[in-house]
């Protein structure tokens, strides 16, 4: 208990002597979990906008003009059986042609005495079969099957959005992967000033028999601290940043408690990790 007591202490003690370098470091950690949260945010509105698009996409199949409605029926039951179709909904001649009334306003039998449009019917896919490369899979199956004349769908649209959307990950990976450094060699830097404020007392616990272990404790505490506060900091901007856009900007700008929780334990994270990589180096060169 005695030990524990220590490093808290230690910790302590060394958060408050650099307090300047702290306060420095803490703002830039805070900074840069504030802005990793941002695109976080961002990612999560983005997949859920995309989502919702994604939804909405649907094959349109058009069959053989001569086909009887039975025999319509019986293609759609075999499109159905397609993996990855979420729902299929077969269109009669009769059906298109009040499709056709509702459109444009006229009736086709009074333009051309016959109507020339086509069974057909529309296409679901399942969540997971909602980007361009499952969908053209799927409209090629569909193709193959016989009575089918034509599958119509929103091809490059679909592949644009796909080719985007990754670009967008990349991107965003690689700024929090650079915010991250950036946020690690800060901590690393205080936390070595703090060190070498302190090698007298850490030379004397190793004359004395302290292990490197029990030398490193109150330096981790002390970037875990920073951490944890930068971490509570960066969850508290953003927090009031998301509300002031919802009322704003965007009112249904989604955020979740999981995403403030995730920068707070990476502020701890990178407390603890930059902490642990400054003091060891220190010890290995005395």
């Amino acid at each position: 208990m005695s030990s524990l007591w220590f490093t808290f202490k230690e910790g302590l003690k060394g958060f408050k002597r650099a307090r300047l370098a702290t306060t420095i470091t803490i703002s830039s950690l805070a900074i840069a979990l504030f802005l990793i949260g941002i695109f976080l945010v961002l990612s999560l509105n983005v997949n859920r906008w995309i989502g919702d698009f994604r939804e909405k996409i649907e094959l349109e199949v058009f069959f053989e003009s001569d086909l009887t409605e039975s025999e319509g029926r019986q293609i759609t039951e075999k499109i159905q059986s397609i993996e990855g179709i979420k729902e299929v909904k077969y269109i009669s001649k009769e059906e298109a042609a009040r499709r056709f009334k509702k459109e444009f306003g006229r009736d086709i039998y009074e333009v051309l005495d016959y109507n020339p449009l086509p069974s057909s019917c529309t296409v679901a896919v399942k969540k997971g079969y909602q980007n361009s490369l499952s969908v053209r899979k799927i409209a090629m199956k569909i193709e193959t099957i016989d009575g089918v004349n034509e599958v119509l769908y929103q091809k490059e649209l679909m592949a644009l959005i796909d080719r985007y959307i990754n670009l967008l990950y990349i991107i965003a990976t690689i700024i929090g992967l650079v915010l991250i450094t950036i946020s690690i060699i800060l901590l690393y830097n205080t936390i070595r000033l703090t060190i070498f404020a302190r090698r007298n007392i850490i030379e004397i616990m190793q004359l004395v028999g302290a292990t490197s272990a029990f030398i490193r404790r109150p330096f981790i505490v002390e970037g875990l601290i920073q951490g944890l506060i930068g971490g509570l900091l960066a969850g508290g901007l953003l927090y009031g940043t998301v509300k002031l856009a919802r009322r704003i900007f965007f009112p249904h700008l989604i955020h979740s408690v999981e995403l403030y929780a995730s920068l707070i334990i990476a502020g701890i994270l990178i407390g603890v990790l930059s902490s642990r990589l400054s003091v060891s180096r220190y010890l290995q060169k005395i």
